[in-house]
């Protein structure tokens, strides 16, 4: 299945979000690695007078991206956040086998990131104008002005 994936502005904090789209069924994705906001738009049905499709959209409360010494890597866009949550991240981060200079917890509320662990890399506080212009000084103008290049 053809989809092309590229960055765009987050709808909710305006940073890079990362676009999933599947052009050729009209499904989409988008989630944001700097404030959790996520949309889908994915088949539910086809039906005999068409296709019917699911749409689901978070405004998202952070994120939590935790790396392990061996590479792995996980990427949690947070939906919502409780006391728990927050004992069961920190829990998380402070495991032997987690590379703390690469995780990071974020929560985002009211327009304002909060960073609870960890330290997000270089991009993850540019506006999404200023991450473009990087971006195409990197890798160069692509084919089509809408496809942003990503970088975390």
């Amino acid at each position: 299945m053809a989809s092309l994936i590229y960055a765009q502005k987050c709808p909710s904090c305006g940073r890079s979000a990362i676009i999933d789209d599947y052009y050729k069924t009209d499904e989409k994705y988008i989630y944001c690695l700097r404030c959790g906001y996520n949309y889908s738009k994915r088949i539910e049905r086809y039906t005999d007078k068409g296709i019917d499709y699911k749409e689901e959209q978070y405004d998202g409360h952070g994120v939590f991206i935790l790396v392990n010494k061996d590479g792995n890597r996980k990427n949690m866009l947070l939906n919502e956040v409780t006391d728990e949550h927050l004992v069961e991240y920190r829990a998380q981060f402070d495991d032997d086998n987690v590379d703390q200079e690469k995780s990071y917890l974020v929560f985002f509320k009211d327009g304002v990131f909060t960073i609870l662990h960890g330290n997000p890399p270089e991009n993850f506080h540019l506006p999404f104008e200023d991450y473009k212009k990087k971006m195409y000084a990197k890798y160069g103008q692509p084919e089509f002005d809408f496809m942003v290049p990503i970088e975390e």
